[in-house]
């Protein structure tokens, strides 16, 4: 019998997490087979609309996504240096990306992207419509349904196009 595929993780930034919030579908995290996704503690405190904290408490109970912690001093330090230029979740996402050798999901662009760059690859960045194709491709959703609405909030969000690692992946 054949070892189960490796599991990948990602690291999930805000964006990534409201964008999903805002289409309905952060189920999807939770479906992906072979793939989980993290949230760095910062960055569920980032997030501060009433309803979007319900959704998101209601996925970490379901098991759709985890709560994850920095301890380790190295990956702190690296948080320290990137905190000194871009957000709290931005730089505990980014941090832990590369001090665990995971995959980050982010819409950011700018500062973040540069840096994403410099410590990861472009395989190991996803963004929001990047984890919807994983979602077509692993047949979790289809295209048929993603309502036009949900299409258009989509393609408003920052990052709106495909990156990295989900045009590599199967």
């Amino acid at each position: 019998m054949a070892d189960p595929k490796p599991v990948r993780l990602v690291v999930v930034d805000a964006c990534v997490l409201i964008n999903l919030i805002h289409v309905n579908r952060l189920d999807i995290l939770g479906r992906l087979k072979g793939w989980e996704f993290v949230v760095p503690e910062q960055v569920s405190e980032e997030i501060s609309e009433p309803g979007q904290v319900r959704i998101l408490h209601e996925a970490f109970r379901d098991g759709y996504i985890r709560k994850e912690q920095s301890t380790e001093p190295a990956e702190l330090g690296v948080y320290a240096k990137l905190r000194q230029v871009m957000g709290r979740g931005e730089a505990a996402c980014l941090a832990m990306a590369h001090a665990r050798n995971w995959m980050v999901a982010c819409d950011e662009r700018g500062r973040f992207h540069r840096e994403c760059r410099l410590k990861l690859s472009d395989q190991r960045v996803l963004n929001t419509p990047g984890i919807l194709l994983l979602a077509i491709r692993h047949s979790v959703i289809d295209a048929e349904g993603l309502s036009q609405n949900n299409r258009s909030t989509l393609a408003r969000a920052p990052g709106g196009q495909m990156q990295g690692a989900a045009t590599q992946a199967m």
